[in-house]
């Protein structure tokens, strides 16, 4: 699979060759430096703008023209990784080469760009209404919150283990930045995404790539964007400051106990160092079978679930497991024991191999999909400025020995414990 760079006007625009699905995928993804301080906007803005526009103002007028595109997809969507806020606006619409009716991805490129740059406003504001339904939306989220305890001791573990990277890495609902969120502050966020942000455009599909140049060059090319700047993708993770570890214990649970842990990682970020941890996340508690999943709850009866997670794009690792009061203690030193014992180079080697093979297996399930492979190319163009080439994915995990990740986590350092638990 290659991915083409096509410079149409001054945008930059990437072409995906694939005639194995019968849709077009058109994905415009915009990024900036990360910003604190408007999270909110900028989650709440991909709702708003993918909800409805000027031409479309309301939900179901706006439904109703996708439906007659012969049921087309619209998606949009806000995150932060690697330093950077990246927001995407996509379509996926039937191919014109299967339809009796032509013209199709034209008309469905044009609800793209109303999607993002004609948005429904009033004297070139967004609404009170959609801010004050907005404002609403997050005080329920909050609320709900913290009336589950799974999301009330994620979030606030989150909160103690990212002490030192709220410049880079946010929380969402921010709940401080609720109070600043306007009509104003909404409007801002929406005119630095199409006036600031750098946007790159990615389009795969059965299609002619002269016919794309110049439907691209019709609907979109007055699109200014070349002169802005490039946002580096830069993860990294700000270590304790403390000398001793970062341990939270909140007494105000009313059920089973539930522990976070969360680790420095402390090695540089590139695209081995990612996939060798990714393998190492995957046989440590990234499945049924894997080292924590086996002894601390199937041998040791510790806990009721328990996993690890790694996320690439922010260079974070951690552990989540939930177990009786009385055994967090004895959890939380196995799951430390068995941490070490992976450094000092005690792995099976089936669970090794079994490891890379669940991996490879949900690559090869996710090219069965046009949007999943879209979104794999878009994460590794942003990580490490190549494509997903599914074929050099497998090879590289298959080079990996584990003398290598071994060496690779003995980097690995404990930052922070978050124990939820009663105040018994």
């Amino acid at each position: 699979m290659n991915l083409v760079k096509r410079n149409i006007g001054d945008l930059d625009v990437y072409y995906i060759k694939n005639d194995k699905f019968k849709t077009i995928e058109a994905f415009f993804v915009f990024s900036n430096e990360f910003s604190e301080k408007t999270v909110n906007e900028s989650t709440f803005l991909t709702e708003i703008l993918s909800d409805s526009t000027k031409k479309y103002p309301s939900t179901e007028k706006f439904k109703l023209v996708c439906d007659n595109l012969y049921g087309l997809s619209k998606m949009s969507y806000y995150h932060f990784e690697g330093s950077l806020d990246i927001t995407m606006f996509a379509i996926s619409s039937v191919n014109d080469k299967y339809l009796p009716k032509k013209h199709v991805f034209d008309q469905a490129f044009d609800i793209l760009l109303e999607m993002i740059y004609a948005p429904k406003t009033v004297n070139a504001k967004f609404t009170k209404k959609i801010v004050k339904e907005k404002l609403s939306q997050a005080s329920e989220m909050l609320l709900s919150i913290k009336q589950n305890k799974n999301a009330y001791s994620y979030n606030q573990f989150m909160k103690a283990y990212l002490r030192n990277n709220t410049d880079h890495i946010g929380i969402f609902p921010n709940e401080e930045g609720l109070k600043d969120f306007t009509q104003e502050s909404l409007t801002r966020v929406h005119q630095r995404l199409i006036n600031e942000d750098n946007l790159k455009i990615f389009i795969a599909g059965d299609f002619d790539f002269t016919e794309m140049d110049n439907l691209i060059a019709t609907k979109a090319g007055k699109i200014i964007n070349r002169s802005r700047k490039e946002f580096a993708f830069k993860p990294f993770f700000r270590s304790k400051k403390e000398k001793d570890i970062n341990l939270v214990i909140d007494k105000t649970s009313s059920g089973q106990t539930r522990v976070f842990i969360g680790y420095d990682l402390n090695f540089p970020h590139n695209q081995e160092n990612a996939m060798t941890m990714a393998l190492f996340n995957e046989l440590f508690g990234g499945f049924e079978n894997s080292l924590l999943f086996s002894n601390i709850r199937e041998k040791m009866h510790l806990s009721y679930y328990v996993f690890s997670h790694y996320s690439v794009g922010n260079h974070l690792f951690y552990i989540n497991l939930e177990t009786a009061k009385e055994n967090a203690d004895k959890a939380i030193n196995e799951v430390k024991q068995q941490l070490l014992n992976c450094q000092n180079g005690d792995i099976d080697e089936a669970l090794f191999i079994q490891a890379k093979n669940n991996i490879i297996n949900r690559w090869q399930t996710a090219v069965d999909s046009q949007v999943k492979t879209m979104l794999y190319n878009i994460n590794d163009f942003f990580r490490y400025e190549n494509i997903f080439d599914e074929t050099e994915k497998i090879k590289m995990l298959e080079n990996i020995k584990k003398e290598d990740l071994i060496k690779l986590i003995n980097s690995i350092k404990l930052d922070t414990v978050y124990i939820y638990t009663s105040g018994e």
